[in-house]
């Protein structure tokens, strides 16, 4: 046998193996200073997070996208905020026309390096319709005009 370890070294192994990731992990929460913003296209809806600034802390919310007249594009953005749950910073959602999304957003906010931490959700524009020549795509639909993004603390 290469080492042997004792009933007392393994009970302090086993303590360690179960305290340090409980730890690492995160104890204060961030808080999201949430709201409703009705887009047009080429705006942004952007939701400062208050905390962070010391280390990291966890963040909870829940953020809706809704009230689409045609089709959207809608991209996910982030700063200081790593998502453990979707969406991921960069996702782009393409909704239509009565569709409604719903996030519950689990992530850690680590805003430590300077800078300020937030969410956002940009709207891009409608999607290209898959169109190739000669077809006929005029039963396309056409983008919607707005989009309504609401987003509040998951403590709310």
């Amino acid at each position: 046998m290469l080492f042997s370890v004792s009933a007392r070294g393994a009970a302090i192994l086993a303590a360690a193996i179960v305290i340090l990731p409980l730890a690492a992990m995160p104890a204060k929460a961030a808080t999201l200073q949430g709201g409703t913003v009705t887009l047009s296209e080429g705006e942004s809806a952007t939701f400062p997070i208050d905390g962070g600034k010391q280390g990291p802390e966890n963040l909870q919310a829940q953020c809706d996208i809704g009230d689409v007249g045609g089709t959207a594009s809608i991209t996910f953005d982030g700063e200081n905020y790593v998502p453990l749950s979707d969406p991921s910073v960069g996702t782009l959602m393409t909704l239509s026309r009565g569709d409604t999304r719903s996030y519950a957003l689990t992530g850690v906010v680590d805003a430590s390096r300077g800078g300020d931490a937030y969410i956002a959700f940009h709207f891009t524009g409608a999607p290209a319709p898959m169109c190739f020549p000669g077809m006929d795509c005029a039963g396309a639909e056409g983008k919607s005009g707005s989009v309504t993004v609401t987003c509040r603390d998951g403590a709310d």
